[in-house]
């Protein structure tokens, strides 16, 4: 009896060591982030769907400053691209990258469709802005996530 009741305990310290191992090692590593700029007056279909959106009031992303907004011309859309590497061995699920807006950005894009990142892989996500023309591509980033059914929260700095 006190050689299965050691063996039980042993065990059960083995399972809580490996779960507190998972948590501790359970985040994704960003690898590279880029940012590609592209005038709003070169996607002019997707500007005026936008605006359409917006004055409708359907439009689904998140709208930092849409009152005023003028013309194409006015405007760039910046892409932020993370490439993401998930070493643990849990599925990354619903990855989400959201922009911290300043002063001169109208909104960000939704991403309707949920992205996940299999166990020991790699993968990218992105998030796409309209901001003014005048505005540089430095800004915050956060990228959140699920693993094992827990949220965790990264904030990183696209600087050029």
């Amino acid at each position: 009896m006190k050689t299965a009741g050691i063996l039980l305990l042993v065990l059960c310290l083995a399972c809580a060591a490996g779960t507190a191992y998972l948590y501790l090692t359970s985040n994704l590593t960003v690898t590279e982030i880029r940012c590609t700029a592209c005038a709003a007056e070169d996607q002019a279909a997707l500007f005026q769907e936008l605006r359409r959106q917006i004055s409708a009031d359907t439009f689904a992303g998140t709208p930092f400053d849409t009152a005023n907004l003028g013309d194409a011309g006015d405007y760039q859309f910046l892409e932020y691209t993370l490439f993401i590497r998930n070493a643990t061995f849990l599925k990354a699920e619903l990855l989400e990258v959201q922009i911290t807006p300043m002063k001169g950005d109208v909104l960000q894009i939704g991403d309707l469709s949920p992205h996940d990142l299999a166990p020991r892989s790699g993968g990218t996500a992105a998030a796409t802005i309209l901001t003014s023309k005048s505005m540089h591509n430095i800004r915050e980033i956060t990228l959140t996530y699920y693993l094992g059914g827990l949220p965790f929260s990264e904030r990183l700095t696209y600087s050029d």
